[in-house]
């Protein structure tokens, strides 16, 4: 294994609560972990597992540590972290763009820099907003976690909490009946569930593709509505218009705020905030009381 250490720049302000809260509190066991003030995740590359071990801001840059399987996996390894944590954004823009709603500019003078959280495995992200979909944020780590300790390749040098790759798509696939056995879930979702891990390993959602592309895929699957497309799009691809207005947490946040609740009357609200609607989820979600909007102690 070949370890690295690098620190990544970003445009400050970057406020790290709800983006290392959010990475911490639906970190999926085997997979995932907060540890010693650090979030650290398998990341799944063509040479091989690796580990990423992403410690808080210091000034304008994020520290990194890679131990990767072969070094030419660097470079993807550092742009799924730039992604993850979103350190490409321009927050003095998407603040501006945001702060000319009446109702959203308090909440971003309070948590200027806000980032929206990403993924290093995209693949896997899918398949967890179908394990997210009606349940709460542990249900949804916990179904997730199942999945890992049944049907996670193990990793060849265990790295303290980080001992598996989550499964891939295929993985689903060749073993339904495991599945079933581990998620313990309504069969409709299950049928979901296999039904995304289908398309996903033959192809039919490409994650490579425009967002808008895949978005419209996912919404041809059954048991797929928007709120998981959405999510899909906010959390695996990145799209930074992605918004989510059916979502329980955006519409409690809405009405404490005096915004429109009802979610089509929400969605057309939120089009004054386009093109950064997932950083409006992000401070919505905020309003709230959730682990995911605070880093860990």
């Amino acid at each position: 294994m070949i370890e690295l250490v690098r620190r990544l720049p970003f445009r400050p302000p970057l406020d790290p609560s709800n983006l290392y809260g959010h990475l911490a509190a639906t970190a999926v066991p085997g997979v995932e972990e907060w540890a010693d003030g650090a979030y650290r995740a398998v990341v799944p590359l063509p040479g091989g597992p690796s580990v990423v071990t992403v410690g808080l801001p210091e000034a304008d840059a994020v520290p990194v540590r890679l131990v990767l399987g072969e070094a030419a996996d660097e470079e993807e390894a550092l742009r799924r972290v730039r992604r993850t944590f979103d350190l490409d954004a321009d927050p003095l823009e998407v603040d501006a763009a945001l702060a000319a709603d009446p109702g959203l500019a308090p909440l971003v003078a309070a948590a200027p820099g806000r980032r929206v959280p990403g993924t290093v495995d995209p693949e896997a992200m899918v398949l967890r907003a179908v394990l997210g979909q009606q349940v709460s944020t542990a249900a949804a780590r916990t179904h997730a976690a199942r999945l890992v300790a049944a049907l996670g390749a193990p990793l060849e040098a265990p790295d303290g909490g980080l001992t598996r790759v989550f499964p891939r798509a295929a993985d689903l696939v060749a073993a339904p009946e495991r599945v079933a056995e581990v998620v313990r879930m309504p069969a409709s979702r299950l049928r979901t569930l296999l039904g995304v891990a289908a398309a996903l390993a033959d192809g039919v959602v490409d994650l490579a593709a425009d967002p808008r592309v895949v978005r419209a895929a996912l919404l041809a699957l059954p048991g797929i509505g928007p709120w998981t497309a959405d999510t899909v799009l906010m959390r695996a691809l990145g799209d930074a218009d992605a918004f989510l207005p059916g979502d329980l947490g955006v519409v409690a946040a809405a009405r404490r705020l005096g915004l429109p609740d009802a979610p089509r009357a929400l969605e057309v609200r939120s089009r004054a905030w386009s093109p950064y609607r997932a950083y409006a989820v992000q401070h919505l979600w905020a309003t709230g009381e959730h682990a995911v909007n605070a880093v860990p102690a």
